[in-house]
């Protein structure tokens, strides 16, 4: 199968947003108790931990599976890159809100939100690129 640019972009886009929740959610889902204090938590028990494992860890994951498969189904690129806008926008909204209520984060924190901040607009610009149709629908004339 050989990817014109703009599918290659989304591709490429789809692939790197997985791999960006997978590496957040293996060790989040191996060990929370490690990992909790990076992002300031500190998990007092199994409800907390079981928690973290689920949020950071299983959630991620799936995000992770769902964005990869849509990268390599060539029908769901589209699906996968309003996934991935959707998924980055939360965490953007979600960082946003909090800097308004709180304050600006540490170090850690202004790396996140950077990092989704330029998903958000790789996704955006992959999604414009691709032509509006599947080329099996387009017509000419």
């Amino acid at each position: 199968m050989s990817d014109d640019g703009p599918t290659r972009l989304a591709r490429l886009v789809l692939v790197g947003s997985a791999l960006a929740f997978a590496v957040i959610a293996v060790p989040f889902l191996v060990a929370p108790s490690a990992m909790a204090p990076h992002v300031g938590l500190s998990l007092a028990g199994a409800i907390a931990d079981n928690d973290v494992r689920a949020v950071y860890g299983g959630l991620q994951l799936g995000c992770a599976a769902f964005l990869g498969f849509c990268a390599l189904a060539p029908h769901s690129i589209r699906t996968g890159l309003i996934a991935q806008l959707l998924l980055f926008g939360g965490l953007v909204l979600g960082r946003f809100a909090s800097w308004l209520v709180v304050g600006l984060p540490g170090p850690l924190g202004l790396a996140l939100h950077g990092a989704e901040v330029l998903a958000l607009a790789l996704g955006g610009v992959a999604l414009l690129r691709l032509s509006p149709f599947p080329r099996s629908q387009q017509r000419d004339g």
